[in-house]
């Protein structure tokens, strides 16, 4: 009775390992606001790994540990490279920093402050209130003599910054803006944008805007496009893929899965920079006190 006992832990073991590797393969198959959550948080599912194999170890079953190699497999072959430090070289033409300020953020000096010892060459600020904004406008005015504002969402620049526009993301108000950045290779179309919430069982919104930034994107014939802001959209979430070609800086010269929100203890990404018609040299994320987001930077070859 023991014995049979101990086979059917085994098996139950290795089922649970093999429901957990078809979890991470077929995610995007998970319906409603499990679905939604399930994308967000993949990489956490790493977690669970090792516990079936540890059962299965402590039992002595090595086919049941066989099996149990698959999740840890799928995890690996999903995330692994992201764990792998990817940047590309010391050059770089155009430095980039976004990060959401925070419309209660009590010392945005602070937070601005440290983005700004980064030295990016434009920051791209969402969540700007009329006490923030004033407060930004001090902070960065003198360092950053170029700024858009519409809404709000801004940017300072050190690169003189043409053809401002609003951009429509169906949202009601306006939280998405374009400019042009000079480079030594030609201009760069930048938008920055402040994409609506998402919550698992609401995302309706989010989704709408989404088509209609990455409707505008596709509908720009700039050869250099820059993304920045807070998207509100998980790399692993499902309408992640509605914003190619755009590649996401991090997932191309990161190290690590970046994540950004609650700046705290940070368990997303919501805050992205993507480009198109160019290579990523480098991209980070740094804490900017006072804001519940951390800032996400990328330094950009504009060739």
């Amino acid at each position: 009775m023991t014995g049979r006992r101990w086979r059917v832990g085994s098996a139950i073991t290795a089922a649970a390992a093999v429901a957990l590797a078809a979890t991470l393969l077929l995610h995007r198959l998970v319906p409603g606001a499990l679905g939604t959550a399930l994308d967000s948080g993949l990489p956490w599912l790493g977690l669970l790994v090792p516990a079936p194999l540890a059962v299965a170890a402590l039992r002595r079953s090595s086919r049941a540990f066989v099996i149990c190699l698959l999740p840890a497999g799928c995890w690996a072959a999903m995330f692994g490279p992201v764990l792998v430090p990817r940047s590309a070289a010391d050059h770089h033409d155009l430095r980039v920093a976004t990060l959401n300020l925070g419309a209660a953020n009590p010392s945005p000096a602070a937070a601005l402050g440290a983005v700004v010892d980064a030295a990016p060459d434009v920051l791209v600020l969402q969540e700007l209130t009329r006490a923030n904004l004033a407060a930004a406008q001090a902070a960065l005015d003198a360092g950053y003599p170029y700024r858009a504002v519409t809404g709000t969402v801004g940017l300072w620049s050190t690169l003189p910054l043409t053809d401002p526009a609003p951009v429509d993301i169906g949202i009601g108000w306006t939280r998405a803006l374009r400019v042009s950045v000079p480079s030594a290779d030609g201009p760069v179309r930048l938008y920055a944008a402040h994409l609506a919430s998402a919550r698992p069982a609401a995302t309706a919104e989010r989704d709408q805007t989404i088509a209609a930034l990455t409707a505008a994107v596709a509908a720009d014939e700039s050869p250099r496009v820059l993304v920045a802001g807070d998207l509100n959209t998980a790399t692993t979430d499902r309408q992640f893929d509605a914003f190619a070609p755009l590649r996401d800086t991090q997932q191309e010269a990161g190290a690590g899965f970046g994540f950004t929100w609650p700046a705290e203890l940070p368990v997303l990404r919501p805050d992205h920079i993507l480009q198109r018609g160019m290579s990523t040299q480098r991209s980070w994320v740094l804490r900017a006190p006072g804001s519940d987001h951390r800032a996400v930077l990328a330094e950009l070859d504009t060739a």
